[in-house]
């Protein structure tokens, strides 16, 4: 399974069901209601609907991060979401995409791994990742682990965990002995990446889900 994606965000038009809801406060501009629709989304519940008619209005106007944003919306935060909505998430991101907007494929990435597309998605993350968005390692690690290629996603955890990736360390760490000289150069990398106050206390990881083939590992 994915990682940073998934954990946080992970299921997204100013008609039909939404055609009820109404808009809160003054919002002048397609970026206003994108992260005012945002913001609801997260909130949920109640205002569910206005969320949802914010971040339709904003794709209407044609802001594209509201596109990802409206899709991840669908994905994963909708109460009355259903194979429909995810028919739309799915068209928003492969829209997203052609457009050029940042964190698309990357998202749309994710969904198709769940859908079981291995190939597609990883072929969007790492168009994702030489594009430079660094934030696709983890979940790109975790597709080729998946796919059985240890070695190359563990050599993305260390790239993540040497550049100040939390989560990406702290598997990394309880991949490698403690004592070695890998875990000494990663530890001393990740500590000069991020301030004390950034790095996490605790990561929680599913049981197994990082379990690499021992032999891709380094060996003093």
């Amino acid at each position: 399974m994915s990682t940073e994606i998934r954990r946080t965000r992970s299921r997204w038009s100013l008609t039909g069901g939404a055609s009820g809801a109404c808009f809160h406060g003054r919002v002048d501009d397609p970026e206003q209601w994108f992260r005012r629709g945002s913001e609801l989304a997260d909130e949920g519940g109640a205002v569910e609907a206005e969320a949802l008619a914010l971040l339709s209005a904003a794709v209407a106007a044609g802001y594209g991060p509201a596109k990802v944003r409206l899709a991840e919306f669908l994905l994963h935060q909708c109460s009355t979401a259903d194979a429909a909505s995810r028919t739309e998430a799915l068209q928003l991101l492969r829209e997203a995409v052609t457009a050029g907007v940042p964190g698309a494929r990357h998202m749309l990435g994710v969904t198709l791994w769940d859908d079981g597309a291995l190939d597609e998605a990883e072929n969007l993350l790492r168009a994702a990742l030489a594009d430079g968005e660094l934030d696709v390692q983890m979940n790109l690690a975790g597709l080729l682990h998946h796919k059985g290629d240890d070695a190359a996603a563990f050599a993305l955890l260390r790239q993540a965990a040497e550049r100040g990736g939390g989560p990406a360390y702290w598997i990394v760490m309880r991949l490698l002995p403690p004592a070695s000289r890998a875990a000494r150069e990663v530890t001393m990398a990740y500590e000069s990446a991020t301030p004390p106050e950034e790095r996490p206390v605790c990561v929680l990881l599913i049981p197994g889900a990082w379990e690499l083939d021992p032999s891709v590992l380094p060996v003093d």
